[in-house]
């Protein structure tokens, strides 16, 4: 066996672990007894995490866009939804599925201009999480009267999302005189050898992040928080149909809890067992007990299986089609001439991008 399938195996056998430890120290039946309050009502959460996904989708139709390809949005909401089934059934967790939208897009986006659209979309999307986690935690200490460290650790998460957003604008605006530079690399013949196209590909999204502008990522990384919004209100939703609490801010620390379980699982197939302990972390804060937890953690599970078996189906019904045939070829952008006779890429993005 190799040791990418073994590596991929002990992990999952690692969450596999963690989920029956969560089962047998909360016990099956506690867990069954708030389970049993499932209803129609499960669809309240099913669609705020369908709007996550819709906003989420909208910062990468961004990012994608700045790199001189724009595809419309539904066939990126789509992409999406289909990455992450991808990432989920073949157990490659978030990785397989942020390489995944970089294939499914592959036809109207080149392979490196999309994977730069991946990474700038990730960068955002990891200073939202950052950002909103830190802001939740100072909202959850206040109004819960947590113990003090997490106030500190809110306020240093803040900071810390704001000199993350701070850098990238400051780096990008000090590059906007050469953005023509930028342009001419967008365009650039795919260097041989994989080293050279390892340092191809960081160029390009330093150059998909100098066309965004720093008020551009504000506006993805302010989607990417609208997303863990709709998300927490999921968590509240589930929270308030099995009986547990009817509090938003309950819901609020649950939802720090599960983000907390997404990157303790980044590596861990599904984030199986690691996701739910995340979420029965924090009922553990409040004295709720370990079933309140694990069971708001699987219904969360099996709202995302719902979205999984959606995006399936996108997959299924048909190949996702960008504009590769509208946009006149793979890459799509026209070309005029600098006063330095170089050719300046002019994609359809290129005016928007740098207005």
């Amino acid at each position: 066996m190799k040791w990418p399938v073994l590596k991929r195996a002990i992990y999952l056998f690692v969450g596999v672990a963690v989920l029956l430890y969560l089962l047998r120290s909360a016990g099956a039946g506690s867990v069954r007894l708030y389970l049993r309050n499932l209803g129609p009502w499960i669809v309240v959460p099913i669609v705020f995490v369908g709007l996550q996904h819709a906003l989420r989708s909208l910062s990468w139709y961004a990012a994608v866009k700045a790199t001189g390809h724009p595809v419309p949005y539904l066939t990126l909401l789509r992409a999406r939804l289909g990455a992450e089934c991808l990432g989920y059934l073949s157990l490659t967790g978030a990785l397989g599925s942020q390489t995944s939208k970089v294939w499914l897009i592959r036809e109207g986006v080149p392979m490196r201009r999309g994977a730069a659209s991946v990474i700038v979309d990730a960068l955002a999307s990891a200073i939202a999480g950052v950002l909103y986690a830190g802001v939740a935690l100072l909202v959850c200490q206040y109004a819960l009267e947590l113990p003090d460290w997490t106030a500190a650790v809110g306020g240093g998460l803040v900071a810390l999302a704001v000199v993350g957003w701070t850098m990238a604008t400051v780096w990008s605006e000090q590059r906007r005189n050469h953005l023509e530079d930028y342009n001419v690399l967008l365009n650039h013949p795919v260097p041989p050898g994989w080293r050279a196209a390892v340092r191809d590909s960081f160029r390009r999204v330093r150059a998909a992040l100098v066309r965004l502008r720093g008020i551009h990522l504000a506006r993805m990384i302010l989607l990417h928080s609208l997303g863990h919004v709709a998300l927490t209100m999921a968590t509240w939703s589930i929270l308030a149909l099995l009986g547990i609490s009817q509090l938003f801010v309950v819901g609020l620390l649950f939802e720090v809890g599960a983000k907390l379980g997404n990157v303790m699982g980044a590596f861990i197939p599904a984030r199986l067992g690691v996701f739910e302990a995340g979420v029965t972390a924090s009922s553990g804060i409040l004295n709720m007990g370990t079933a309140a937890g694990l069971a708001v953690g699987l219904v969360r599970r099996l709202v995302d299986l719902i979205w999984v078996a959606i995006g399936l189906l996108s997959l299924t019904v048909g190949a996702v089609r960008t504009r590769s045939e509208v946009d006149g070829g793979a890459e799509g952008t026209n070309t005029s001439t600098s006063a330095a006779g170089e050719p300046i890429a002019q994609g359809p993005g290129s005016a928007s991008a740098s207005a």
